[in-house]
């Protein structure tokens, strides 16, 4: 889940640390071949096709080559045009108009017009959709359209990374085709994007096939693009070494080698990416204990992060807090957080200080599906019995773990959390009172306080200096999470596939370009 950074304004500084293992050719020593098929292996099946809703990490690979935005991230981590040619901020930074392409057409052959863009904010911020992502639009104060090729958007104060946020959580949909399904989009989409939904085969399949009208000239080249789910790695990797598949990546380390090993055989180029995003042990304020930031104190000092990244991320990845290293200078240096050094006798006391002398008993919601996170759970439930807290693990199949996700129906859980390019994205959603995706109900007046100021500062050093506030309070004062590690996926390809590139938070946007040598 992730995308984004302002046009003119440095956000994160290295986005990411990437290592190339087989080198893809720059755009100008390449010539693209249209036509082919391409497939991709993926582990499940999407859950849903309406953007607004998008939480797991299925359903965005496929909505990466459905939508477009007004703006997007290339692979530099640079905000470029996308449904807007070019766009301006006046106002002291509360006003942007966006003018949009011309020509640009819906999948269903409907002409893009303003007012899509404008249906498409207004949706997402209605409160009847629920969109996780409506926190970052709180502060829109309206959507204005002068003409069919002019977007107008006010803001009530200035938003630093609103560019980042468009780019990020912003896709348009021909308002007919959402009125005509009464917003039910899970299973059909109207976007303008470079394929178009064929068939959707459940559990086994998503088919795309290009869009002859895609307004990139040129783009994309394949006539067809095939997600196929194949649940196992092991098979995944043996796809790869056949050629059933072209493309998968891969998250859980264990079987990074056998990658690795297609790579030295050249059967693939593998991509080997830190991750923009975080693993993080997050609680339920709401329940006891953990309405109580000394009982969530004390278990972070209990935690074994190290352990944790060698047993569960098998070493292939680093210690993080809420901000990973993918940010660069927004990070927090780790010597700054006192848990991250455990001490069983400091968690011990703080627990009898909140009036847990001999611990509690909870659950850990955790999902095969990401099996970092569910090994994870696995090293904790060891760790916690040290001082006394006896944690069992609820095994929960992955549409279930997102449903109870998004109900708040949990008593912790173990998984990602995204830090998107700019902490903003990273931390006021999810940790700011009401945010829409605060599955934590976490509150705090101070944090929301810094949140608040951070999101409307122009200023890159004060922003810097809020943020790490933030950071500091959340970790050395009890926060809704405890932050464990970045992880590194392996991206692999076949070595006929040319013209790919990462891009952060959204790594199947990048096969826009691709085509066959």
């Amino acid at each position: 889940m992730s995308r984004l950074a302002p046009r003119r304004m440095a956000l994160a500084g290295a986005l990411t640390a990437g290592l190339l293992i087989g080198a893809v050719p720059t755009h100008a020593q390449r010539t693209a071949a249209s036509g082919g098929t391409l497939t991709i292996g993926v582990t499940n099946d999407a859950l849903t096709l309406d953007t607004t809703l998008t939480t797991d990490e299925a359903s965005g690979p496929i909505e990466n080559l459905l939508f477009n935005s007004l703006v997007k991230l290339d692979a530099k981590a640079r905000i470029v045009p996308d449904l807007a040619s070019s766009w301006t901020i006046t106002n002291g930074g509360k006003t942007y108009t966006f003018h949009l392409r011309p020509g640009v057409m819906f999948h269903d052959g409907s002409a893009l017009k303003s007012s899509d863009v404008a249906a498409s904010i207004a949706r997402l911020r209605d409160p009847k959709t629920a969109s996780p992502w409506a926190s970052f639009f709180t502060d829109v104060a309206s959507v204005g359209t002068p003409d069919a090729n002019t977007v107008v958007i006010s803001l009530a104060k200035p938003y630093a990374p609103f560019l980042a946020v468009v780019s990020s959580f912003l896709s348009v949909s021909s308002a007919k085709f959402v009125a005509a399904h009464g917003g039910k989009l899970t299973r059909v989409e109207d976007g303008t994007g470079p394929y178009t939904l064929q068939s959707w085969v459940p559990s086994t399949s998503i088919t795309l096939v290009k869009n002859p009208h895609y307004f990139v000239a040129g783009q994309p080249h394949f006539d067809k693009v095939v997600y196929q789910v194949i649940p196992s790695d092991a098979s995944r990797v043996a796809a790869l070494r056949t050629g059933q598949i072209q493309f998968a990546a891969f998250l859980d380390p264990i079987y990074f080698p056998q990658v690795q090993q297609l790579q030295q055989t050249s059967q693939a180029n593998v991509l080997h990416v830190l991750d923009i995003n975080y693993h993080m042990f997050g609680f339920n304020t709401k329940r006891k204990p953990f309405n109580n930031a000394l009982v969530r104190l004390a278990i972070s000092y209990a935690i074994d992060r190290n352990q944790i990244l060698q047993a569960a991320g098998r070493g292939q990845g680093v210690v993080s807090g809420l901000l990973t290293p993918a940010l660069g200078s927004w990070t927090v240096p780790l010597r700054q957080y006192a848990p991250y050094t455990p001490n069983l006798a400091k968690a011990k006391e703080l627990l009898a200080k909140a009036g847990y002398p001999h611990g509690f008993t909870f659950s850990i919601m955790a999902s095969h599906y990401l099996p970092s996170d569910y090994t994870a759970a696995e090293i904790i439930q060891q760790q916690l019995k040290r001082i006394g807290v006896t944690a069992q693990i609820a095994t929960t199949e992955w549409g279930d773990y997102v449903h109870k996700w998004v109900v708040r129906n949990f008593d912790s859980f173990t998984g990602e959390n995204g830090d998107w390019t700019d902490p903003d994205l990273a931390m006021y959603a999810a940790l700011h009172t009401g945010g829409s995706t605060n599955a934590f109900q976490f509150s705090d007046p101070s944090i929301d306080h810094l949140l608040e100021q951070g999101r409307a500062s122009t200023s890159t050093s004060a922003r810097q200096s809020i943020y790490n506030q933030v950071q500091l309070k959340l970790v050395n004062d009890g926060g809704p999470m405890v932050y464990t590690f970045a992880s590194y996926w392996d991206y692999a390809m076949s070595p006929q596939l040319k013209g790919y590139a990462y891009i952060p938070g959204a790594s199947y946007k990048g096969l826009v370009e691709a085509y066959y040598k």
